[in-house]
């Protein structure tokens, strides 16, 4: 059997191993010391960071405008209306657009827009303004005959009798 010799390793083995101790050390060093808290801030580009890691909390939606699919929703119009019982005495509670006006008569209650409605779609549910618990029943929606800016709710009870309620009234536009 050969006897092995020891040899003297070269410069460049050594060099080359010291290197490499490190550059083990740094990355160890580095992953030990860096955390969230210590990254500066606006240094990181957003080509870097993984997918679905931000939440609202960290983005600043006045920069990123209208989201395309939520487009639609910039036409979405809301009444609420307190109806109590007895005769024209229908009052807006709130609303998310202004020159809305509800006028009460013959059981139902007439919503004027400032605006062209009769393309949209609405739908109507009783409910309250916190005024108290609303009674059982429902609410229908019907478009006004000659008036493309108002619709028309009626408040139901259990039974389909029409009866005085609050009711919420939504309507979407395209």
């Amino acid at each position: 059997m050969s006897k092995l010799k020891w040899t003297r390793p070269s410069p460049a083995l050594v060099v080359s191993v010291i290197a490499l101790i490190v550059a083990l050390a740094g990355t160890a060093y580095a992953a030990h010391r860096i955390n969230g808290g210590s990254i500066v801030k606006q240094s990181i580009g957003g080509g870097k960071l993984k997918k679905n890691t931000l939440t609202g909390f960290q983005i600043n939606t006045s920069k990123i405008g209208t989201v395309p699919s939520a487009k639609r929703a910039t036409n979405v119009f809301w009444v609420v209306a307190n109806n109590p019982a007895g005769a024209n005495n229908v009052t807006l509670a709130r609303t998310n657009t202004s020159g809305v006006t509800l006028q009460e008569s013959g059981g139902a209650v007439t919503v004027n827009f400032p605006f062209d409605v009769s393309g949209c779609a609405n739908v109507a549910a009783r409910n309250n303004a916190a005024t108290g618990t609303p009674g059982p029943g429902y609410a229908q929606t019907n478009g006004v005959s000659g008036s493309p800016n108002a619709l028309q709710v009626r408040t139901r009870d259990n039974t389909g009798a029409d009866v005085d309620g609050d009711f919420h009234l939504i309507v979407i536009c395209q």
